[in-house]
Formats: structure tokens, C-alpha cells, sequence
């Protein structure tokens, strides 16, 4: 019986651990998403969205409200924060979490941080220019499999 009590106490001092542990990355993560601005990039990335969305469909225009009212439901900082937390939180732990924030607060994590919006927007028009200069072979491709699919369903 004293095993078995010892047991339930060893037991019950790791989950309390755990939770403790949880809670503190669950803070750090707060603090991460905070300093890094998560939620203007949130708003600024669903506006932006919205606005592309609407370019590529343009009959889209007029329920750009009912777009803008979808978006802010289920797709604001708000009602994505507890899954971001979780994420952060999961992937990283409370003492990785309060050194990923220490840099942050250091001049070059502040400028890091300035300069990410701008870098990952050249990345992606790299991304883009690079699939618009070689588009005819990429069509070139899709063409061949259709073509071979067509002659597979046909058989």
C-alpha cells in the first residue's frame, strides 16, 4: 500500500510539474505573439487576402462586407490566439520560449522583427516572379497530364 501511495504522490508532483510548465509556455508564448506584433500581421495578411481574393474575382466586389464579416468570425486575431498559443507553446518549451523572447528584446531582435514583414514579402515576389518567367512550361506540364490522364480514362 505505501508503494502504491508513493506512486500517486511521485504521480501527482509530474503532472503538477507539467501543468506549471504548461502555464509558464503558455505565458511565454503570450509574450512572443505580442512583441512580434502577431495580430496586426493577423489583420494586415486577412486584409490583404480579402483585397486579392477580390482582384483575381471581381464579381466578388459587392459582398466584400459579407467577405470582411466572414473573415473577422472566423478569422481574426481573436478567435485564432488560443490556437496560436497552443502551437507556439507545443512546438517550443517555457525556457526556449523566454530565449526566443530575450533576443527579441535585444536591438537586433527588434530589427529582426521590423524587417520580416519586408523580407518575406521580397521572398515571395522572388517566389512569384520565378513561377511567371517559367508559367509556359509549367502549362507545357499540366497540358502532358491531362493528356496522359484523358488516355488513362479512356483505356
Amino acid at each position: 500500500m505505501k508503494v502504491l501511495k508513493s506512486g500517486v504522490i511521485c504521480l501527482s508532483l509530474l503532472i503538477a510539474q507539467y501543468s506549471i510548465a504548461d502555464v509558464e509556455a503558455d505565458r511565454e508564448a503570450e509574450k512572443l505573439l505580442s512583441t512580434i506584433g502577431m495580430e496586426k500581421v493577423m489583420n494586415l495578411s486577412m486584409s490583404q487576402m480579402i483585397d486579392l481574393q477580390l482582384q483575381q474575382t471581381p464579381a466578388l466586389a459587392p459582398y466584400k462586407p459579407v467577405i470582411i464579416k466572414f473573415f473577422n468570425k472566423h478569422m481574426s486575431w481573436e478567435s485564432l490566439k488560443p490556437e496560436f498559443l497552443k502551437i507556439y507553446s507545443e512546438a517550443f518549451s517555457a525556457k526556449e520560449l523566454h530565449e526566443i523572447n530575450e533576443f527579441y528584446a535585444t536591438k537586433t531582435g527588434k530589427r529582426t522583427i521590423e524587417l520580416m514583414p519586408s523580407l518575406m514579402t521580397q521572398g515571395a515576389q522572388i517566389g512569384a516572379s520565378r513561377v511567371q518567367e517559367n508559367i509556359e512550361e509549367l502549362q507545357a506540364m499540366i497540358k502532358a497530364e491531362s493528356e496522359r490522364l484523358q488516355k488513362l480514362s479512356k483505356q
